[in-house]
């Protein structure tokens, strides 16, 4: 597990199925998370573009 860079909720994330460039939506907020790590497993929050 880890943690939303937006509201620190935990996030699921099966790390047997993930590779580098997928995108996990924090279910508690619906921030975006680009998996850029993943041994260890490293999360970049993706910001939006006002």
């Amino acid at each position: 597990m880890t943690t939303c860079q937006e509201c620190n909720c935990e996030i699921s994330i099966d790390e047997k199925t993930i590779k580098i460039g997928d995108v996990v939506v924090c279910s508690a907020c619906g921030a975006e998370h680009e998996i850029i790590s993943i041994d260890p497993l490293e999360l970049e929050l993706i910001e939006e573009e006002k």
